[in-house]
């Protein structure tokens, strides 16, 4: 199949992220609200599947910034679609917490619905459609959709393996596959995704900021279900979690990292532009998010009873969950090629080593000593910046 690009479809204007588009934002956080319930009682097997559901979902969104990275929502028949797109995921939304059970099927079906009017929309009004396009999302995602609703109907005991082979098919396969088109420069000599830098980075930026904002929001409704009175330790865990959060905030946001990021894509060949944009904003924010999920859920049994402690279960939410957050920064930093990933990298790692203090002492000291390791991290990244400014004046 030869490439071939529509001259009556205009490219979206560098930036310019449409306020449907937030919507859809929105609605995938309520994705990441069940995510973090679904995560509660704690455990690697929970933690897993919840892994396992974000990911595939996190796919699915990334797939639709690519999308309106393409074809921008700016026609009643692209709006009605993306409307159409958020009602299936608004659906598979709801289903997250029985996923695995009771609402396997209505989760099915909820996916396959966001990846049908995804591709739908994809080959029918992106300005260039490639061979690889067509492959990839009518070809590998829609294979790995039937594997699971296959799955939900008629293999509920081995659901969690069917969800498995369906992320491989759709996102490993066609990137080790020799005969994918994927693997293959198109006909005309560009990638078969074409990426507008400001745009993407910004769609992302955005939906890390409103994730973070849902995490402060849980925190306060913990607080105020008026079940108990709010002591001081409960005040000061609540104002500690709300620096925290801050933190992690100016982490990316503080650092520039967006103006970094898209720098770093504009300067690289379309080719590996767009495999830089999978890697980062694709495969590390999964991560990213990972640990703002897991982490939320530890900040919920924590916030219970500050002072005492945690015990490894709840533990390792927290900390490994901020621990996974910097990792994911840094690898984030790694796939474009940026300095100062290393820095995150261990510096996660390190964090996640707290786990030590939440379970021997209490929720509360080990909330401080992440406030403080992540305070130290972005002063520490924010001093080699200047170096490295300095060095090139």
């Amino acid at each position: 199949m030869q490439a071939r690009r529509r001259r009556d479809v205009a490219l979206p204007v560098a930036g310019q992220v449409t306020s449907l588009e937030l919507f859809f934002d929105l609605v995938f956080v309520f994705t990441i609200t069940q995510l973090t319930a679904t995560e509660l009682p704690g455990g690697w097997a929970v933690t897993g599947r919840v892994a396992l559901l974000l990911l595939l979902l996190w796919w699915m969104y990334g797939g639709y910034a690519w999308l309106t990275n393409a074809a921008p929502p700016v026609t009643p028949r692209r709006q009605a679609l993306l409307v159409l797109g958020m009602i299936g995921l608004f659906v598979t939304a709801l289903a997250i917490p029985h996923a695995y059970g009771a609402d396997r099927v209505v989760f099915a079906c909820g996916y396959l619905l966001v990846v049908v009017v995804h591709a739908g929309m994809y080959v029918s009004e992106a300005a260039r459609i490639t061979r690889g396009m067509v492959v990839q999302l009518l070809g590998w995602n829609m294979l790995g959709a039937l594997l699971g609703l296959v799955g939900a109907l008629f293999f509920e005991d081995i659901l969690v393996w069917w969800w498995l082979a369906s992320f491989v098919v759709a996102i490993v396969l066609p990137r080790l596959v020799p005969a994918t088109a994927l693997r293959r420069s198109e006909d005309d000599g560009g990638p078969s995704f074409e990426l507008v830098p400001r745009h993407f980075v910004e769609r992302h930026g955005l939906m890390l900021l409103i994730v973070l904002g849902e995490s402060v929001l849980a925190i306060g409704v913990g607080l105020g279900t008026g079940a108990e009175s709010i002591g001081l330790d409960r005040i000061a865990f609540a104002a500690i979690s709300l620096l925290l959060a801050a933190t992690l905030y100016w982490a990316y946001f503080g650092n520039g990292e967006d103006a970094r990021a898209e720098a770093a894509l504009e300067a690289l060949p379309a080719e590996r532009a767009q495999a830089a944009g999978l890697a980062s904003y694709g495969y590390a924010f999964w991560l990213v998010l990972l640990g703002i999920v897991v982490s939320a859920a530890g900040l919920h049994h924590a916030l219970v009873h500050p002072t005492e402690r945690l015990g490894w279960t709840y533990a390792g939410q927290l900390c490994v969950g901020v621990g996974a957050f910097w990792v994911g920064l840094g690898l984030f930093r790694l796939a474009l090629g940026l300095p100062g990933a290393y820095l995150r990298v261990i510096g996660g790692t390190a964090l996640g080593a707290v786990i030590v203090v939440g379970a021997t002492m209490s929720g509360l000291l080990a909330l401080v000593c992440l406030l403080l390791g992540s305070a130290t991290l972005v002063l520490l990244d924010q001093r080699a910046g200047r170096l490295v400014r300095s060095d090139a004046t």
